[in-house]
């Protein structure tokens, strides 16, 4: 816990006073649904008690997030006999004994509009791509860019400002004692549009450049224009280093006070003394988490119905993308934005659709009705094609942001990858799970998946600054669910090909399996949850890549919900031109690891 502590040691009103001690009561506000998690103390230890799930309520006819959330902490009310509200809907805290009350209360959240934004900066591959980065930390809707690359007169400049409506502006550029004239005469521009707006619509100027400036734009803005100015650390104190923390946390501030101006959001917010927390950072916040306390690299996929979030932890550094025109729902029509070729999704299937509008209209459904589930075998495949793409393309533009990895290729060497997000942790088989993430990512070597179908990630990543214990406890206590080991092979060779011979052998009592695998294939061998066994792999015409050695691997696996796969389609790898041999080899992988068979 001391080593948590050390990590939470960020500059949050959140982080101040005593640590908790008694239930805690989680809520994150979805744009489809809203859940509610109990964590309490058990036999001295807290573990995940109970959860709640309802409709989330932002939009109309209710227009009020806490009938939704009402609904939820009912379920958990009705499941474990607490009574958490009273009869007036407000909160009973603190806990008052076992089972009425709460003593902690944390809230998160990704429903309503996106907070919109123009951003201001200088150069654009400088200082402007690391105000880019920090944006894309939390639910922001980037309406605007001005830089000195903006070929527009500061009259056009102006208009722009106005038709944006943003509710933040955000202005990074100059290193720190680097040149100041550029930006003040940015600030000329943003001081006058914000003057021709209603007073009452006058953005909040969240400036994150040159230092040397900081006060002179702050006394400028606030005296004479009357704008609510907020600084941060310069997002690019010099030509080399990058420093986002301390943008991106004020953003999730704005986002907070941005909340409590919707329905129900206030009430929420009062209850918690962190306020409202973007659920992206609360998930970034539980990948760090992790990653730390298992010195790991960890990759965090949240597919959400309006955004996708990556967060990565990565060769000690923090990554958080928000990707808020990608998502399975709300978001779905930004898979069409870009007109991709229709086989994209296509390839995914085991048949041929009977027109390009099957396709077309099952996304655009989607983007309607975000809260339905397939209900039939192609309905379910065409879900799944959508989930890979979303991914793929969120990862694709994340990693541009990852320091020392190339924009495409390989995916960088993960140990762990956490799904959250109803689409990949509550499949009709696990075995989709997986097998998305391995079409959509192509990881290579060995990985572990992690599937978090309860929405624990985010809320752990809520409650620790308040409970660092009840963070570490749950962790061990199970928070996770574990699908599976892959192991991943590169290289090519000939369709068929034996190129894998190996021995899985249980720790303990237990008979060992002796099997092979073909290239192109991919196999999922049986072993029960939890259960331990030693793997012996010897390859032939791939490579296996892990710790240097090439051919061979000796290692111990933990069975999960999927047992442990082996993905033998190599890397790279595509997909034949001929649609029966996709149909087929589709079909192939999806029976490997659901153990389908399909009509």
């Amino acid at each position: 816990m001391a080593l948590l502590s050390s990590l939470l040691g960020e500059t949050e009103e959140a982080s101040k006073g005593p640590e908790v001690a008694g239930a805690i009561l989680a809520v994150d506000i979805g744009s489809v649904y809203t859940r509610a998690v109990l964590l309490d103390i058990v036999d001295g230890m807290y573990h995940f008690v109970a959860r709640g799930e309802a409709p989330t309520t932002a939009t109309p006819p209710w227009n009020n997030v806490l009938e939704g959330v009402g609904r939820a902490v009912q379920e958990i009310t009705t499941a474990t006999g607490r009574q958490i509200l009273d009869k007036e809907g407000e909160l009973i805290m603190p806990e008052s004994d076992a089972f009425l009350g709460v003593s902690c209360f944390v809230a998160t959240a990704s429903a309503g509009k996106p907070v919109r934004a123009v951003l201001v900066g200088l150069m654009p591959d400088v200082s402007l791509s690391s105000g880019k980065r920090a944006a894309e930390s939390s639910y922001l809707l980037l309406a605007d860019t001005i830089s000195l690359a903006d070929r527009r007169s500061p009259e056009k400049q102006i208009e722009a400002l106005l038709k944006a409506r943003p509710d933040v502006i955000l202005i990074v550029g100059g290193t720190d004692g680097g040149a100041v004239q550029s930006i003040r005469k940015q600030i000329d521009t943003i001081a006058l549009a914000c003057e021709l707006m209603d007073y009452d619509r006058r953005p909040t100027i969240l400036y994150a450049g040159n230092r040397d400036l900081r006060e002179e734009i702050g006394t400028r803005l606030v005296d004479d224009v009357g704008v609510n100015f907020v600084a941060a650390d310069n997002v690019r104190p010099t030509l080399e280093s990058e420093q986002l923390n301390s943008a991106q946390t004020q953003l999730a501030a704005l986002y907070h006070r941005q909340k409590l101006r919707s329905g129900g959001f206030a009430d929420i917010g009062s209850w918690s003394r962190g306020g409202i927390y973007p659920t992206a950072h609360s998930l970034s916040r539980a990948v760090r988490i992790l990653s730390e306390l298992d010195n790991q690299s960890i990759l965090g996929i949240d597919l959400g119905s309006s955004s996708t979030t990556i967060a990565a932890h990565l060769k000690g550094t923090n990554y958080l993308n928000v990707m808020g025109s990608l998502g399975m729902g709300h978001g779905a029509k930004g898979l069409l934005a870009s007109k991709p070729k229709i086989e994209t999704f296509t390839r995914w299937l085991t048949y041929e659709p009977d027109s390009v509008d099957d396709v077309l209209d099952y996304v655009w459904n989607k983007w309607l009705f975000p809260q339905i589930v397939p209900a039939t075998q192609s309905s379910l495949e065409m879900e799944m094609a959508m989930a890979r793409e979303i991914i793929r393309n969120a990862v694709l533009s994340a990693r541009a942001s990852w320091r020392g990895v190339r924009p495409r290729g390989p995916l960088p060497a993960f140990d762990t990858i956490l799904l959250t997000g109803s689409t990949l942790t509550r499949p009709p088989h696990y075995g989709w799970s997986v097998l998305v993430m391995l079409d959509a990512l192509l990881p290579f070597g060995v990985t572990r998946l992690v599937a978090d179908p309860h929405g624990l990630a985010a809320v752990l990543g809520g409650v620790a600054p308040f409970s660092p214990r009840a963070v570490v406890q749950v962790l061990d206590t199970g928070a996770f669910i574990d699908l599976c080991t892959v192991i991943s092979v590169s290289g090519r060779a000939r369709q068929g090909e034996v190129v894998l011979r190996g021995k899985l052998k249980p720790i303990g009592a237990g008979q060992a399996e002796v099997f092979e695998v073909k290239y192109g294939s991919i196999v999922r061998l049986p072993l029960a949850y939890g259960e331990q066994a030693e793997l012996s792999l010897q390859a032939r015409h791939v490579d296996i890549n892990v710790g240097g050695n090439r051919r061979s691997l000796k290692i111990k696996v933990t069975g999960g919900e999927v047992g442990v796969v082996l993905d033998a389609r190599g890397r790279p790898w595509r997909f034949p031109r001929d649609a029966a041999q996709r149909h087929s080899m589709n079909q192939a992988w999806q029976q490997s690891l659901t153990q389908e068979e399909l009509s």
